[in-house]
């Protein structure tokens, strides 16, 4: 398994540009639009996507439920919002509050075009899935490993139009919460079990360790040794002809604490430790349009 360093650079607050930053994003996006898999909105980061991307999508998500060794039926399904409580209890909006999309409502007194006309409701776009699933068992002692299966629409105010760096984007997640050692190895058998998936696939990754920002800012020495500690791992994978490899999927150990921040104890050990393996379902799907070409009638049945 290759372990090469990269880190995960997000672009800076700011608008969004109109083209790419080697002048190739809309070319790419002409060419899918031509060949009927995408629908550009006229908005950076934002596609809408045909019944013809939406088989190859439908396809990979019974892949990946037949991967998951916990006989998950198949994934629940959460909405595009989560509480704005759940992700300031996980401190995601103290690591990347650039990235958070709010949800905001006219208040019922104000007029439209008045400074206080919006107010901030109790949610916000969900940034990845699996902050709808620790709530589930906060607050509360498990006895045993707890497996999920979830997928569902997320937002990430992504400050670039590169094509597969959706702004709207669908995320798969596996997640378990367990015990130390379990927790770890689950992440490591996904790994493995990824690689395998993505060489049937015919979609060749690189593998690469990354950080991510699940530690809140009482933990910036632990957050920067992530790479050290091995807790994030990248599948790459080019999306387009000049794309030197997309992150399309990852591994992450987050240690104790989401346990800790969602108070969820392990069998009175202390608390759970969690792992998720991640799937970026539109960026899979691009990479294997990248991989396989553009006429589906010359694709291999995948799988």
């Amino acid at each position: 398994m290759a372990t090469t360093t990269a880190g995960h650079r997000l672009g800076a607050l700011g608008p969004l540009d109109a083209t790419g930053p080697d002048g190739l994003t809309p070319s790419r996006l002409e060419r899918l639009t031509a060949t009927g898999w995408v629908l550009p909105t006229g908005v950076p980061g934002l596609l809408s996507f045909t019944p013809k991307f939406e088989s190859v999508l439908t396809r990979l998500q019974a892949l990946l439920t037949e991967a998951d060794p916990s006989a998950s039926p198949g994934p629940s399904w959460y909405p595009p919002v989560v509480p704005s409580a759940n992700i300031v209890r996980a401190e995601y909006a103290e690591n990347f509050p650039q990235l958070l999309g709010t949800v905001h409502a006219l208040r019922a007194d104000a007029k439209p075009d008045t400074d206080d006309a919006r107010a901030e409701t109790d949610v916000v776009l969900a940034p990845a899935v699996c902050y709808s699933v620790y709530p589930q068992i906060a607050d509360s002692t498990i006895e045993e490993a707890r497996f999920f299966d979830a997928v569902g629409h997320c937002y990430r105010h992504e400050a670039t139009s590169e094509y597969g760096r959706f702004r709207s984007f669908r995320m798969r997640e596996f997640v378990v919460v367990a015990g130390q050692d379990e927790a770890w190895q689950w992440r490591e058998d996904w790994i493995a079990r990824c690689e395998a998936l993505f060489a049937r696939l015919g979609v060749a990754v690189s593998v690469q360790e990354a950080s991510d920002p699940f530690f809140g800012p009482g933990d910036r020495f632990m957050r920067s040794s992530q790479i050290q500690q091995q807790l994030k791992y990248e599948f790459h994978a080019p999306v387009h002809a000049d794309d030197p490899g997309t992150a399309i999927a990852s591994a992450n150990c987050h240690k104790e604490h989401l346990g800790e921040r969602f108070a969820i104890d392990f069998a009175g050990t202390g608390p759970a430790h969690s792992s998720c393996m991640a799937f970026g379902l539109e960026r899979t799907v691009s990479a294997l349009i990248h991989a396989h070409g553009e006429d589906l009638a010359n694709w291999p049945e995948l799988g």
